[in-house]
């Protein structure tokens, strides 16, 4: 079995919604308007809300307040619009597996910082359009998410290992199944027919020298995605008494220092080379990041709030 098979024989079990799905169309063609994609959205009451707030949010810093779908496209764009439409969409996908499985709360805990930091670090190098690095963040594990569904017994068995032996997860996955999260990552993205330079990037986040077409954003995304390891590595573990899923990354920039020193013993020297990524680079996004960490991750995973603590 290939990753590319697991996604082509789970289809009905990893189909986005249909009004993602219908963004995703008009964002594609080249005589969309603003209008348009504010007409698809707006039919969906729930996903509008969120939507709105976010671009209302500290993230975007926007002058005025922002009221209609369609006035949100032409303030941010619509290629934004579309990755934060399919981002609000993507935790709707998984939200039923079971919670002994995997702690979906520090699931999306991770993925949202790993988003605000990829978005930082992607400014701080000028990256064009660096909102698609929040993107990328974001999704970065959700091959993680459909392997545990299909294969729980493999990828357990490969979380046990990795917390005993330290060695990186996506070598000891191709040992028990074949492949990896990135490349399951990369082919569902394929599936929702998200950009190449996307895809790419999350195929190889845990190797960027690998990469090539997304050399910078795989690097990008690695930093963010080791610093976010380690500004999680305090947090108490679930079933004790002081479990708090978010508690961890909420203060984190109050041990900045330690997170970046940490972070950059991590992060692969080729990585940290190709972005001049420094120590004070990640204090400066962990900062930003933890500030906008809450308000970020309750507008597009709300149901993250719900996971017994």
């Amino acid at each position: 079995m290939t990753p590319q098979d697991l996604v082509s024989r789970n289809v009905r079990l990893v189909s986005l919604p249909e009004v993602c799905i219908q963004v995703q169309a008009l964002a594609d063609s080249s005589h969309t308007t603003a209008q348009d994609i504010g007409d698809v959205v707006g039919k969906d009451t729930a996903l509008t809300t969120r939507l709105l707030k976010l671009v209302n949010s500290a993230y975007f810093g926007l002058p005025r307040k922002v009221d209609t779908v369609t006035r949100a496209v032409n303030m941010i764009g619509m290629r934004e619009l579309r990755n934060l439409t399919m981002a609000a969409s993507a935790a709707e996908v998984f939200s039923r597996i079971p919670g002994n499985l995997i702690d979906m709360a520090a699931f999306w805990q991770h993925s949202v910082y790993c988003g605000l930091l990829a978005r930082n670090f992607a400014q701080r190098c000028s990256v064009l359009h660096s909102e698609r690095l929040f993107t990328a963040g974001l999704l970065h594990d959700v091959g993680r998410l459909l392997m545990l569904t299909k294969l729980p017994d493999q990828i357990g068995h490969a979380e046990s290992m990795r917390m005993q032996s330290k060695r990186d997860i996506c070598e000891i996955e191709c040992e028990l199944v074949g492949f990896d999260h990135a490349e399951v990552g990369q082919a569902l993205l394929k599936h929702w027919n998200m950009p190449d330079n996307l895809c790419l990037s999350v195929l190889y986040h845990h190797n960027p020298q690998n990469a090539h077409d997304a050399h910078l954003e795989s690097a990008l995304l690695h930093i963010a995605d080791q610093a976010t390891h380690c500004a999680q590595e305090s947090k108490d573990p679930l079933g004790s008494q002081f479990y708090d899923p978010y508690g961890a990354l909420l203060d984190s920039d109050l041990n900045a220092e330690d997170i970046a020193s940490a972070a950059i013993s991590a992060t692969r020297p080729e990585a940290l080379a190709l972005t001049k990524i420094s120590k004070k680079d990640i204090v400066a996004a962990v900062d930003k990041s933890a500030a906008a960490f809450n308000q970020v991750l309750d507008l597009l995973y709300p149901m993250a709030w719900e996971t017994p603590r």
